[in-house]
């Protein structure tokens, strides 16, 4: 049921998704200025553009896969912007992966971005193989764990109160931690406690079993 929690829910998800794409827009001017990491951005400008490209595309694409009346009324629509966030995803956990080891904090942050990566990876390629094989339900949860990609939002919420409050280089290292560990947390959440309490979860396994059959 579309609620009013759910509608404030999906407005915040959609808002701080058109900000992380004004935020990185920025970068398409190719200027050093802007860059937060200045020598390691001009010398992996291909990486790190491949990665900020298909990150935006797919959090501005995400978003949009969660409104039920899409998903029921207009299917088509609904694998097509699939297909565009499976695609997106994917190049932007790739540029990912290849950009970890050059974060800012040394090693805590390869490690937390480096995982961040093969998680959306993960989610992406498990997402794609149960829609595939005609497992709705499954399909729904993984797509759910979108919550990883969104770290690119809670990032820029956490980064500058924490680097104010425990130093720029602390910071930091909890920051590439925190911007996505809880929101994957949060996804296991509302998977447990609502995607399969959902009557739509329930038609899901029904075609799925029929599918099978």
């Amino acid at each position: 049921m579309w609620t009013a929690r759910t509608k404030i829910g999906w407005s915040l998800l959609l808002m701080g998704a058109v900000l992380l794409g004004l935020f990185a827009a920025r970068y398409y001017t190719f200027d050093p200025a802007v860059y937060f990491q200045r020598d390691v951005y001009e010398d992996k400008t291909v990486g790190l553009m491949t990665h900020i490209s298909g990150m935006i595309v797919a959090v501005l694409v995400g978003p949009f896969q969660f409104l039920r009346r899409l998903r029921q009324n207009h299917s088509g629509v609904h694998r097509l912007l699939g297909t565009v966030y499976i695609v997106s995803a994917t190049i932007g956990a790739l540029g990912g992966l290849y950009m970890a080891p050059f974060s800012a904090a040394g090693a805590v942050t390869h490690v937390a971005f480096g995982l961040m990566g093969l998680g959306t990876l993960l989610s992406t390629t498990v997402a794609l193989a149960h829609i595939r094989s005609g497992d709705v339900q499954s399909h729904r949860e993984w797509m759910t764990r979108y919550t990883l990609i969104f770290g690119g939002v809670t990032l820029r919420l956490y980064a500058g109160p924490l680097e104010a409050t425990l130093g720029e280089h602390v910071g930091y290292a909890v920051t590439a931690w925190a911007c996505w560990v809880p929101n994957l947390v949060f996804a296991e959440w509302l998977i447990r406690s609502r995607l399969r309490r959902d009557p739509e979860a329930r038609r899901g396994v029904r075609t799925a079993a029929r599918q099978a059959t």
